[in-house]
């Protein structure tokens, strides 16, 4: 009987690609993203992707593809894809590749949620790729470089995106409300509620590109905790972005 195990992996896209709004066919998503996995060999059995629309709205899931990668023997990841909401237009990475998977979600937004949707992409089979499927292959084994873990027993895996279809997150609307103190781990906002625009483990940042932290936990329409005080304090009404919209839940066999 096989072992089984879930990696929860939160991908950053920058704030730049974010404020500018579309990005389109052929333009990427976000580029390399580590996590780690228990040590050698693990077959990816399913994914279910977590997708936050604009301001945290219910939106269809657009199209878009994963590249698994392995790291490079001095411990870093792959050479960039490019920046996010642009074309691949660097080399280097391709002898990187260990696997591709294509999230294709044919289906059409029935309505049931009103914060963010979820596709679950949990069979690997052969044939036509259509909704619920994620890659046409009959099996997809990743394995990353030995001993590039965080931690010993453990090896990096990097996954990066490219968007199939065009994904709309425009400008956000929330926006810092007050002076802020880095020495404290309250995030205060307005003109959005916080409690559907973000939650736990989002990734915040101002639209200068400052990060505040990650969301411990939302405890009112306008008030933020984080995990930590707050790595910038930015300034009142600058606007603020969750730069973690996509969340994938990956399942493993070992």
């Amino acid at each position: 009987m096989g072992k089984y195990f879930n990696i929860t992996v939160k991908p950053t896209i920058s704030v730049a690609a974010l404020n500018a709004g579309n990005i389109t066919n052929a333009e990427i998503l976000f580029d390399w993203h580590g996590f780690d996995i228990p040590k050698g060999a693990a077959r990816l059995i399913g994914i279910t992707a977590l997708y936050a629309g604009k301001n945290g709205a219910d939106v269809t899931i657009e199209d878009f593809e994963l590249f698994w990668a392995k790291g490079n023997s001095n411990n870093t990841a792959p050479t960039t894809l490019g920046d996010d909401g642009a074309a691949v237009d660097t080399f280097g990475w391709f002898n990187n590749i260990i696997g591709k998977t294509y999230i294709d979600n044919t289906e059409t937004n029935d309505g049931d949620l009103i914060v963010g949707n979820v596709i679950s992409a949990d069979s690997i089979t052969g044939g036509t790729v259509g909704a619920n499927q994620i890659s046409q292959n009959n099996a997809l084994v990743l394995q990353g470089v030995p001993d590039t873990g965080t931690n010993v027993g453990f090896d990096k895996i990097y996954v990066a995106a490219i968007a199939k279809a065009t994904h709309n997150w425009g400008p956000s609307t929330m926006t810092v409300n007050g002076t802020m103190v880095t020495t404290s781990p309250t995030l205060t906002v307005a003109d959005l509620d916080a409690l559907k625009a973000v939650g736990p483990g989002d990734v915040l940042k101002d639209e200068d590109d400052n990060l505040f932290g990650t969301v411990k936990k939302v405890d009112s329409a306008t008030q933020i905790t984080l995990e930590n005080n707050l790595a910038s304090a930015s300034a009142n009404d600058k606007l603020v972005f969750n730069t973690t919209p996509i969340t994938l839940i990956l399942s493993f066999e070992k």
